[in-house]
């Protein structure tokens, strides 16, 4: 990718006033203010893509070629907030008719409060009190899975209290989508080292949810005995702690999958249960960094990888991954290695690339709202106002 456009004078990234005068003014299309700066990809999508999300962080709101032919009216504006304020999503709202961006512009415009995506689907999900744990074995194996892999169990009084902290909006949706119909999930920004801001989720949920408590050797001990509810348990642990990545190798490539935790002999215990399954895989330890998580802690962190593509193929096929953004990729990767079409699978690897650029993007943006949020608590008091 060039720092500089073909016309020298435009320089990476763009400043707002550049993008408003190419876009707005000049009617560029993101594909030719991408050429304009140089942008080279394998796929031009990618690097649309790239200047459409610059659009959006510099607060430049894209062109609708429909909105000449469309008159909004007061009363329709009427209409759209009475149907927000029942709780429909903007794309409800939308329908066929218009964007959802021309309904967020008309309520912003009226002052409403507007909800994100993950507020959104707390508020759908959450509108009942604290219920009982519902599930089945597998239901409990994904969920002591997920939550051993990434989130913070404590017993709260008589309740269970079930913390996460993501800058990734999928994660936060999984949580959501795990915990919202058994309790209230509470959502807030705050500091943190690696990222600057980021969200903390939590749910207080009743005592039918003891099993969280249970440390993850004994789970693992009760779930190996079964190939279903370790599998379970292993896509838990994986949409929480795991990763499917694209590994160059020469001038090719595979896919791989990753695993990472402190928790040394539970990575060994998860290598033995895939071996009795056929599934081959290792385990490498590294020097935790100093500083990783905003305070010295030394320490070794374990890596399993299963990176022989019938292993990978077969361990994808059988996990049965929750997390949006896995799962994305878990499905390019099967795409990818159960085909040997050269123009097929270099076709899968630019959906992969415009796939990164998509969660990074998404990432930055969920980012930037954590830090919005968390400034706009935080406000020093003014005493002359």
């Amino acid at each position: 990718m060039s720092e500089a456009s073909h016309e020298g004078r435009l320089a990476w990234p763009p400043t707002k006033e550049d993008l408003e005068r190419l876009y707005l003014d000049q009617k560029l299309s993101a594909g030719k203010i991408a050429t304009a700066y140089g942008l080279k990809y394998k796929n031009a999508k990618v690097a649309e893509s790239t200047v459409l999300y610059q659009l959006k962080k510099n607060g430049i709101r894209r062109r609708d070629r429909a909105d000449h032919v469309r008159k909004v009216t007061e009363a329709i504006v009427d209409e759209w907030v009475g149907r927000y304020r029942a709780g429909e999503s903007l794309k409800q709202i939308a329908g066929e008719g218009f964007s959802p961006v021309t309904i967020f512009l008309h309520l912003r415009k009226r002052g409403l409060q507007l909800r994100d995506k993950v507020e959104a689907q707390i508020l759908a999900v959450t509108k009942h009190q604290r219920t009982s744990f519902q599930g089945d074995d597998i239901e409990r194996a994904y969920l002591v899975g997920f939550t051993k892999g990434d989130c913070d169990v404590v017993r709260h009084g008589r309740a269970i209290r079930v913390r996460i902290s993501t800058t990734h909006p999928a994660m936060a949706n999984l949580f959501v989508n795990l915990f919202g119909s058994s309790g209230l999930v509470h959502r807030y920004p705050r500091e943190c080292a690696l990222t600057g801001y980021e969200w903390n989720l939590e749910v207080d949920l009743d005592r039918s949810f003891e099993f969280l408590l249970k440390t993850t050797d004994d789970v693992l001990a009760d779930y190996a005995r079964s190939a279903a509810t370790f599998l379970s348990f292993l896509a838990g642990f994986t949409d929480a702690e795991g990763s499917v990545y694209f590994h160059i190798k020469g001038k090719g490539g595979s896919f791989e999958i990753s695993i990472s935790n402190t928790d040394g002999p539970s990575l060994t215990r998860i290598q033995v249960v895939l071996a009795d399954l056929g599934q081959h895989s290792k385990i490498r330890t590294f020097d935790q960094a100093l500083n990783r998580l905003g305070y010295e802690k030394r320490g070794k962190i374990g890596r399993l990888s299963v990176w022989r593509q019938r292993d990978v193929i077969r361990v994808l096929q059988l996990l049965s991954l929750r997390h949006t953004e896995k799962r994305a990729k878990a499905d390019l990767a099967l795409a990818f290695m159960q085909t040997t079409d050269k123009k097929v699978r270099n076709e899968i690897l630019d959906q992969w690339d415009i796939l990164l650029l998509s969660i990074d993007h998404s990432r930055k943006d969920f980012i930037m709202e954590a830090e919005q949020q968390y400034l706009a608590k935080h406000k020093p008091f003014d005493s002359q106002t």
